[in-house]
């Protein structure tokens, strides 16, 4: 079976950022949170033993870019080998 992941994706005309929690061991913690944008990912936030910090931190910054207008959409990624070119997430950047 497939992994399913979610990120949220936040645009203004032709800009766009996405946030995700990644959890690198697959459990709750640690946890981090990827910041995206066309051209940088990096890592904003993370946690050892904050359980829910990550998941806060990642709302706040989709809160913020709400407030400012910015429309915001959550996507499933799903780690599969079906995924193609054509796919629905095919215009962003993939995850590194």
């Amino acid at each position: 079976m497939a992994a399913e992941e979610e990120r949220t994706v936040c645009e203004s005309g032709e800009v766009w950022h996405a946030v995700q929690v990644v959890y690198p061991q697959g459990w709750r913690l640690p946890c981090e949170v990827h910041f995206t944008t066309p051209e940088e990912q990096r890592v904003v936030w993370n946690a050892k033993t904050a359980e829910g910090f990550c998941e806060r931190k990642a709302q706040e910054i989709v809160q913020r870019r709400r407030n400012a207008g910015w429309q915001c959409h959550t996507e499933t990624l799903v780690d599969s080998p079906a995924l193609t070119e054509s796919s629905l997430i095919s215009d962003l950047p993939p995850m590194r």
